[in-house]
Formats: structure tokens, C-alpha cells, sequence
């Protein structure tokens, strides 16, 4: 074959259109997977994470998209998704930190008693205390959203619950091993569940009443299964995750990373929040048209109050122990004297 220079120049440009087109394509678009327990019905997969995709999608000019996967679609047990988005089998995970404590100690401490008046607040607490306490909870990811629930209630299937004497023995659903603790110092007996599994078990009695912040009610339908619920507890409140593989974020071009950043953090966690106090009123309304709604009367709140110093103590001692900051952070929290 006899190479000429025309043919010598087209075929230099078509090798070299054949090396380029990939990284053009490559470059075109990059998609994350978002998975979380939470059925697509749920208000912050509706009202927070979803306008999200869409911002993300709006402000990467279509660069970057996030594919959601409600209700566990990637398969696993809730108690897995962390450890997915750690593994890479998600890229970003909505969750509980709470339903696998073990991995967030300083995490843990947060949930303890009176640590906050509402979810606002306590997500606000969660970002000014993050860096000097609880950044070393999240090393193998990054951090999108965390913020605090609503004021947790007890919703109980036949036993109204007023009093400490009320609580003894019943079988309790608990989302944490840091509230499990709160409801043994109540004598209770907690059961760990994640909030998917509660309609069917309260429903079966397999068991007397779950704790759980009041938006839950309607977002799982809880006041169908529920008789009782008693609100204004000095209990605990958990806090809740988006969080991204920190290798998929580090991967990502720099604008990209930007329009992560500059969509998330305290901003977007202060949505959930609000979402969430919002959600509170509204199940409340919803619950007292057929339900009877117990406010936990004052003499009653101090005297939970006061069953819950050992256990604030023992923790605190339990993660100094382990050679945590755990009393800095809970006196940040001001809980101890």
C-alpha cells in the first residue's frame, strides 16, 4: 500500500478523533446512585433530596445527575447502607448514623437527652460542633447533609404511656443503641428496629410502643397501628446522614466539586430540619382527629430528666475511656454540671 500525505493526514486525524472521543464522553455526564431505606413517598426524599438532584443537575449544566434509589433498591438491610457508600455499591446514602452506632461513638453522644428544643437547633449544634468533635466519625466519607430530627415521641399500641410506672417492661422500638440506653434507664425494654420494620411489628405486637420523632407517623403511617402517643419527652433526638463516598467526590473534576459544595453542608441540612418541624405539626394534627395525644406533664419530664444522669455519666466515662473527646463534647452540649 503506497501512504501518501493525504492519506498520512487522514489517518493521523481519525486516530486521533478515535483517542479523544472517549474522554469527551467520559466528561460528558457523570452520574451518582443515591440510595436510601426511606419509601419515595418520604417528605425529605420529596421536598429536600429530590429538589437537590435537580439543582445539582441544573447547575453542572447536566454534568452531573443523581439516580435515586428509594426503598432499598440496591438491595441490603437498612443497617447496610453506610457500609455500602463506604464499599462504593451506592455513591451517596441517606441514613441514620444511629443504625450502626458502633461506627459513630461521637455520634452516639449527640442523641443524649436535652440536647436540643427542636430540630432546627439541634442541626445547627450538629455544624458548630462537627469539625472539633465529630468530623472523626466520617473519615471514609463525605458529609452532605446532617441534621437533627424533631422532638422523639412514644407511640404505643394499647397502653397509654403517662407516667415512668407505664414504661416499665414494655417492649419499645429504639433506632440506636444510644437511645436504647435512654429507654433501659426508663425501664423499658428497647428492641433495635429500623423505621421500616415498625408498622408491621407495632401492628403484631410484637412490640408495646416504638420511639421515634411524631413526623414519622405519617411518613410510615404509624397512627393506623398506633393508639397512644405521648409527646413532649425529654427524650433524645437522632440525627440523620447524606453522605458521599469519599473516593467518588475526590474523583470528581473540580467544578463538579463545587457544585457539590455549594449545594450542601449547613444550608441543605437546615432544610431537612425545618421540613421536619413542619412535618411534627402536621402528624399531630392528623393523629388527634382519631388518636389520643398525651403531653407528658412537667413533674413528669424532671423526673425522666433526673433517671437519665447516671446514664449521661456512664456514656461520657465509656467514651473518655476509649480515648474520645466524649466529655468536651457533652459539656459543649452543656449536659453536664
Amino acid at each position: 500500500m503506497t501512504i501518501n500525505r493525504r492519506t498520512f493526514i487522514a489517518g493521523s486525524l481519525g486516530a486521533t478523533a478515535t483517542l479523544a472521543w472517549p474522554g469527551r464522553v467520559a466528561m460528558a455526564q457523570q452520574e451518582l446512585k443515591l440510595a436510601s431505606f426511606v419509601p419515595p413517598t418520604h417528605v425529605i426524599w420529596t421536598d429536600v433530596i429530590t429538589p437537590w438532584t435537580r439543582e445539582v443537575a441544573k447547575l453542572s449544566k447536566d454534568q452531573l445527575t443523581v439516580r435515586m434509589f428509594p426503598a432499598m433498591q440496591l438491595g441490603g438491610r437498612p443497617p447496610e447502607l453506610y457500609r455500602q457508600v463506604v464499599q462504593g455499591i451506592s455513591d451517596i446514602t441517606f441514613t441514620l448514623p444511629g443504625y450502626t452506632s458502633n461506627d459513630f461513638p461521637m455520634m452516639m453522644l449527640t442523641e443524649l437527652p436535652g440536647i436540643a428544643k427542636n430540630a432546627e437547633d439541634g442541626t445547627r449544634k450538629l455544624w458548630s460542633h462537627f469539625d472539633k468533635f465529630l468530623a472523626r466519625d466520617f473519615k471514609e466519607s463525605k458529609v452532605l447533609m446532617l441534621w437533627n430530627s424533631d422532638s422523639a415521641s412514644l407511640m404505643s399500641r394499647s397502653k397509654p404511656i403517662r407516667t415512668l410506672e407505664d414504661l416499665k417492661g414494655m417492649r419499645i422500638r429504639t433506632p440506636s443503641a444510644a437511645q436504647s440506653a435512654q429507654l433501659e434507664a426508663l425501664g423499658a425494654t428497647p428492641v433495635d428496629m429500623p423505621a421500616n420494620q415498625i408498622y408491621s411489628n407495632l401492628d403484631r405486637g410484637v412490640i408495646d410502643a416504638t420511639m421515634i420523632p411524631m413526623s414519622a407517623a405519617l411518613d410510615f403511617k404509624l397512627i393506623e397501628v398506633a393508639k397512644y402517643f405521648t409527646i413532649e419527652t425529654p427524650l433524645g433526638r437522632s440525627p440523620f446522614l447524606v453522605a458521599m463516598n469519599r473516593a467518588r467526590y475526590d474523583k470528581l473534576p473540580p467544578d463538579l466539586k463545587k457544585v457539590i459544595d455549594d449545594t450542601t453542608g449547613l444550608k441543605l441540612s437546615l432544610a431537612g430540619a425545618q421540613t421536619y418541624d413542619k412535618k411534627n405539626d402536621e402528624a399531630l394534627v392528623a393523629a388527634k382527629k382519631t388518636r389520643e395525644i398525651i403531653t407528658l406533664a412537667p413533674q413528669e419530664q424532671k423526673r425522666w430528666a433526673a433517671a437519665f444522669k447516671p446514664m449521661i455519666e456512664q456514656q461520657v466515662a465509656a467514651g473518655e475511656k476509649a480515648g474520645l473527646p466524649a466529655r468536651g463534647l457533652v459539656s459543649a452540649y452543656g449536659l453536664l454540671g
